[in-house]
C-alpha cells in the first residue's frame, strides 16, 4: 500500500517532457498538481530593448559615416537654400524608414571606387530608389533592392574599362556601321539621364556625331537567376520626328529603329545566359501618373513581339527574339531582307565585341570633378570602347 502524504508514483510530479515526442523539451512550462506557469511577458521597454539590439546588429558599423558621406555634393539637390534644405530632411527621414537596407547599399557603394566615381558624377543614384522608378507598383524597398541587384551584376559581369567609361564618364561608343545612304551610324552604351526613372544602363543609337537617336534602357536584376527588365524604348522627339524615323528606317533597308535596339538587346541578353526578358507596361510606366506625355504605345509593341501581359504591370518577352526567313519574305524583296538581316548581325556583333573583351584585371577608378557632373551625355568623347 501507498505512505500517507505520499502520492502514488506516475500520478502528480509529472513533468512536460513526459507529454512531448522524443528529443523535444519545454523548459519554460513547468507542470505540477495541474497547474500550468508560464513565463513572464517582457515589458514594453524590454521589447523596446531587444528591437534596438537587433536594429544596431542589423545595420552596418559604419552607418553613420556613410549617411554623413552621402549628404555632400549634392549638386541634385537645386533650388534656393531652403529648398536644398528642405531635400535633405525627406532624404534623411526616408532613409530612415529604412535604415538597414539603405545603409547597406552606401556600404556598397563607399566600398568600390568604380562606385564612388558613378555617384560623384551622378550623386542621385544614392535616393533613386525613394522616388518613382522603372514600374509604378514597386514598394521602395523593391526598388532599392533592384537597383542594388543591377549595380552588384554590372561590377561582377561588365569589363572593367566599360564600366568606368559608362559609369565613371556617361559615354562609351561601342562602334558603327554603314547606312543605306553612305552616312555613318554608331552604337554607344550610356549610364541613365540625369533623374532618370526607367533603368540603369541605356543602349543608343546615334549618328556620325554621336548624336542619339534612339534609346532602349533596361537593368538586370536578380541573385542566382539574372532578369532583363526593360523600362524605355525611345525615338527622337519634336515636330521633326516622324520624318527623322522614316529616313532612318530607310537607312536601315526598311528595318524599324525599335525593332534594331531590341535586338541589341536580346544580343546583350545572349551574352550573359539571360533567358528572362520582360518590358514594362502603360499602365506602369513610372512616368504614366506624372501629367507628363509618353508618347509610345508599349504595350502594342510588346505584343507584336509575342510579348504575354503577366502580373505586376510587365510582359513577358519570349527569351529569342523572333526573325523571318528568307523564305518568308517575297523573292522581290529579298536582296533588301539580305540587306537589313547582315546589318542587324554587324550591329548585335558591335555589342558582344564590347561585352566579350574582358580586361586581365579591373581598370583604375575614373574619378571626375564638378565639371562633368551635369555635361550633356553627348559631350562624353574622352575615351572610346573598341569594338
Amino acid at each position: 500500500m501507498n505512505k500517507p502524504n505520499h502520492p502514488p508514483a506516475g500520478v502528480l510530479g509529472i513533468g512536460a517532457d513526459a507529454f512531448l515526442p522524443p528529443g523535444v523539451s519545454a523548459p519554460e512550462w513547468s507542470y505540477r498538481l495541474g497547474q500550468v506557469r508560464q513565463p513572464t511577458p517582457p515589458t514594453l521597454l524590454g521589447r523596446c530593448r531587444a528591437a534596438m539590439a537587433r536594429l544596431s546588429a542589423a545595420v552596418p558599423h559604419d552607418w553613420t559615416a556613410n549617411m554623413l558621406r552621402s549628404l555632400r555634393d549634392r549638386r541634385d539637390w537645386r533650388g534656393a537654400w531652403y529648398k536644398r534644405g528642405a531635400s535633405a530632411i525627406k532624404y534623411v527621414l526616408r532613409s530612415a524608414c529604412m535604415p538597414v537596407r539603405h545603409g547597406r547599399f552606401l556600404a556598397f557603394v563607399h566600398a568600390h571606387p568604380q562606385m564612388v566615381a558613378y555617384r560623384q558624377r551622378d550623386p542621385r543614384l544614392l535616393e533613386r530608389h525613394m522616388h518613382r522608378y522603372v514600374n509604378a507598383h514597386w514598394h521602395r524597398r523593391r526598388r532599392l533592392q533592384n537597383l542594388h541587384q543591377h549595380y552588384r551584376f554590372a561590377l561582377a559581369n561588365l569589363p572593367g574599362g566599360l564600366f568606368d567609361l559608362v559609369y565613371g564618364l556617361g559615354h562609351a561608343s561601342l562602334g558603327g556601321f554603314i547606312a543605306k545612304d553612305g552616312s555613318l551610324l554608331t552604337l554607344c552604351m550610356r549610364p541613365p539621364i540625369f533623374m532618370g526613372c526607367e533603368g540603369e544602363l541605356c543602349l543608343q543609337l546615334c549618328d556620325g556625331n554621336e548624336t542619339p537617336l534612339y534609346s532602349i534602357v533596361f537593368s538586370v536584376v536578380g541573385e542566382h537567376r539574372p532578369r532583363l527588365l526593360i523600362g524605355c524604348l525611345q525615338g527622337p522627339g519634336g515636330d521633326s520626328a516622324r520624318d527623322v524615323v522614316r529616313e532612318l528606317t530607310r537607312n536601315l533597308h526598311g528595318m524599324r529603329p525599335k525593332q534594331l535596339m531590341l535586338a541589341l538587346v536580346y544580343a546583350f541578353a545572349r551574352r550573359y545566359g539571360i533567358h528572362d526578358i520582360v518590358a514594362v507596361s502603360n499602365e506602369a510606366h513610372p512616368l504614366r501618373r506624372t501629367g507628363r506625355p509618353v508618347l509610345s504605345d508599349y504595350d502594342a509593341f510588346w505584343e507584336e513581339q509575342h510579348g504575354t501581359a503577366i502580373a505586376g504591370g510587365w510582359y513577358a518577352l519570349p527569351a529569342s527574339p523572333h526573325h523571318k526567313s528568307e523564305a518568308d519574305v517575297p523573292s522581290n524583296h529579298r536582296s533588301a531582307f539580305r540587306r537589313r538581316e547582315a546589318l542587324r548581325l554587324q550591329a548585335e556583333q558591335r555589342v558582344m565585341n564590347a561585352l566579350g573583351s574582358l580586361p586581365v584585371k579591373q581598370a583604375d577608378p575614373l574619378v571626375h570633378g564638378r565639371l562633368t557632373a551635369y555635361k550633356p551625355m553627348h559631350e562624353f568623347r574622352e575615351r572610346s570602347w573598341a569594338s
